[in-house]
């Protein structure tokens, strides 16, 4: 196994998240190699959908294709990307422009419940899920807004055991991110994840940022 291979082969079994539209947005700047790309134009809205205001309608749907994969991508960039700062949440400040870096930390998963009174009983009016990145310096942490496709197999199906099976998840994690001047109401940052991998060696000695 060569060295390209055994990279592709260390980060499949390591990787937890990848934006596939980053990827693909960052190979084609590295390697400068355009993707077949198809635009589709798409006009009308489903039914009883509503319109919003100063909407035309009207929308583009870009469809990009590339002789490699996003694991391959990936592997090609991660010389590059490994190399990215991290980023000093403790001094990220509110006003401030996005701020693209690396973090650690553990990955677990976060239940938000709103509740009122009825009859003298606590009635659940809303509730959502999402993962959170903790364990950063002075007890911070960073609430993550992800999208289900783009995680390894499996990880997505956390979020609704926490209603049933879930009792713990924390998994140790290196993630480039895309920190976001937005906080919940706890006062926790808000993130995009771009590259969530998780903490092994061989993959750690690679990121100079963390250490």
């Amino acid at each position: 196994m060569n060295a390209p291979q055994t990279m592709q082969k260390t980060l499949l079994d390591s990787l937890v998240y990848l934006d596939k539209d980053f990827a693909a947005d960052r190979y084609e700047v590295w390697s400068g190699e355009s993707a077949h790309t198809r635009i589709t134009r798409l006009q009308g809205r489903k039914a009883g959908a509503s319109v919003l205001p100063f909407s035309a309608e009207v929308s583009a749907q870009e469809t990009r294709a590339y002789p490699v994969s996003t694991l391959h991508m990936l592997a090609a960039l991660w010389p590059e990307l490994a190399e990215q700062p991290a980023v000093n949440v403790s001094e990220y400040a509110e006003r401030s422009a996005s701020e693209f870096g690396w973090v650690q930390g553990t990955l677990s998963t976060f239940q938000v419940r709103s509740k009122t009174q009825r009859d003298g009983q606590d009635v659940v009016t809303a509730q959502s899920s999402h993962f959170q990145l903790r364990g950063l310096e002075h007890g911070r942490y960073i609430d993550l807004i992800t999208t289900p496709d783009y995680f390894a197999s499996g990880f997505n199906a956390l979020l609704p055991l926490q209603m049933t099976l879930l009792a713990k998840f924390a998994l140790p994690v290196c993630m480039y991110m895309r920190l976001l001047p937005a906080r919940d109401h706890a006062e926790n940052w808000i993130a995009v994840p771009l590259v969530i991998v998780e903490s092994r060696p061989a993959l750690l000695r690679d990121i100079a940022a963390l250490f």
